[in-house]
C-alpha cells in the first residue's frame, strides 16, 4: 500500500513535514496560498488516496474503484477525526478509495462539491445548506456527522448570568449575521420564549475568539463549544443553555453530496459512510480514550489536555453522534422549519428534493 497524502489547500503552513497517526499519512504543508478558483481545477489531483488493497469482500473492492472527492474545513476538531480515522484503519476496513481536501471558510466545502470539484463533506456545520439547495445548486443532504450541538453559552463567575433570561440587555458574542452560532442562539431564545431583539449580538468570529472576547472583556456572554467545560479558572456555562438539551431536535452537522456522486459514485459513498459509521461509534465508547487522545496530540500543535478531556467526556456522556447516519423527514423539516422562522429559507421543499438517505441505509446495513 502507498503511503497516503493529506494536503491543506488555502492557508499558509509551517515549512515542515508532520507524521500523523501511525499508517503512513502525511500532512505536506503548503507555503502559499491558493485561490477558490486554482482549488476547483487542482483539487483533483491533491488529497489523501487509500486503496483498497487485499480486501476479498466483492463490494468493498467494487467501493473502491471508485475514488471519492471528500471535503471539509481545516480545523482541530476534523483534524482530529482525519487522524483517528487513520489510526483506526477504517476507510482500509470497508475498502474507502477517498481523497480528503481541506478548504478553509464556512462556504468553501459546500461551494467546492456544487462546483464539481468534490464530491462529498461529511462534517458540515454550514447551515446554509438548505438554502443552497433551494436556490439550484445539484446537492443533497445524505446524513449526519455530529447530530447533537455540542455547544453552550458562556459568562464571566462575577457577572451572575445563571439563565437565559439574564442575558437581556447584555451583549453577546456570536459570528456572522445569520451564522451557525447566531442561528443557534436566536433558535434557543425562540423555544426559551426569550425575546432575542432585548439582546444585543456581536459578531466576534468563530466561537474560540468568541470565548476570548468576553474573557477580554468585549461582551458579556458567548455561545462557544463545550471544548471549554473544563477550563479551571475560566468563564461559566450557562445552566439552561446547553444546546444539545435545550435543542434536542436540531441536527448540529450534516453530511452533503453532490448529485453526481449520488448516482455515479453511489458504492463508494457508501463505503465511506460505513467507514465513518463506524468511527463515531468507536468515539463514543469508554474505549476510545486513548486513541482519541493520541489522535488529538498530532492534529494540535500545543496539545491542551482540558479541552481534549471535556470532548471526550461529552462524547461518551452525551453520545453526540450515531453509527446510523441517516436523517428522518422530521429531522430534516425542522430544521427547514427554524430556517424558514429566522428568514434564511424561503419555502419548505418535499424531502426527497432536498436530501438522499440510500446510501447511509446501505451503510448501516453493512455496519450491522
Amino acid at each position: 500500500m502507498r503511503p497516503m497524502a493529506l494536503f491543506c489547500i488555502g492557508r499558509k503552513l509551517h515549512d515542515e513535514r508532520q507524521l500523523v497517526g501511525t499508517t503512513g499519512v502525511w500532512r505536506q504543508p503548503m507555503t502559499h496560498t491558493l485561490s477558490r478558483r486554482r482549488f476547483l481545477r487542482s483539487a483533483g489531483l491533491l488529497g489523501l488516496s487509500v486503496a483498497a488493497g487485499g480486501l476479498a469482500v466483492p463490494y468493498f473492492a467494487r467501493s473502491a474503484t471508485t475514488q471519492l472527492r471528500i471535503v471539509s474545513n481545516p480545523g482541530l476538531e476534523n483534524a482530529t477525526l482525519n487522524a483517528l480515522m487513520d489510526e483506526m484503519g477504517y476507510f482500509r476496513q470497508f475498502g474507502v478509495n477517498a481523497m480528503i481536501v481541506q478548504i478553509p471558510g464556512a462556504t468553501g466545502p459546500f461551494d467546492a462539491i456544487s462546483a464539481g470539484a468534490a464530491d462529498v463533506c461529511m462534517v458540515s456545520g454550514y447551515n446554509m445548506v438548505l438554502s443552497r439547495i433551494a436556490q439550484g445548486a445539484r446537492v443533497k443532504i445524505v446524513g449526519a456527522g455530529m447530530k447533537k450541538c455540542a455547544l453552550t453559552v458562556f459568562t464571566r463567575p462575577a457577572d451572575r448570568v445563571t439563565t437565559l433570561a439574564d442575558l437581556k440587555g447584555k451583549t453577546v458574542a456570536v459570528g456572522p449575521t445569520l451564522g451557525l452560532l447566531h442561528t443557534l442562539m436566536l433558535q434557543l431564545m425562540k423555544e426559551k420564549g426569550i425575546d432575542a431583539s432585548q439582546v444585543n449580538f456581536v459578531d466576534k468570529g468563530s466561537n474560540e475568539q468568541c470565548y476570548d472576547a468576553v474573557i477580554r472583556g468585549e461582551a458579556d456572554a458567548c455561545c462557544a463549544s463545550i471544548s471549554h467545560l473544563n477550563v479551571s479558572g475560566g468563564l461559566v456555562a450557562i445552566s439552561d443553555a446547553n444546546m444539545w438539551q435545550a435543542l434536542p431536535r436540531c441536527i448540529f452537522q450534516t453530511a452533503y453530496a453532490s448529485d453526481t456522486a449520488l448516482q455515479e459514485k453511489h458504492e463508494g459513498l457508501v463505503a465511506v459512510m460505513a467507514a465513518y459509521g463506524a468511527l463515531y461509534d468507536f468515539l463514543m465508547s469508554p474505549a476510545s480514550r486513548d486513541a482519541f487522545f493520541e489522535a488529538r496530540k498530532h492534529a494540535q500543535k500545543k496539545f491542551d489536555k482540558q479541552s481534549a478531556q471535556a470532548i471526550w467526556e461529552f462524547n461518551e456522556s452525551q453520545r453526540p453522534y450515531s453509527k446510523d447516519l441517516s436523517l428522518t423527514g422530521d429531522d430534516i423539516g425542522y430544521l427547514q422549519d427554524m430556517f424558514i422562522g429566522l428568514g434564511s429559507l424561503k419555502r419548505k421543499q418535499p424531502f426527497a428534493e432536498v436530501a438522499d438517505m440510500s446510501a447511509a441505509k446501505a451503510a448501516t446495513k453493512l455496519l450491522g
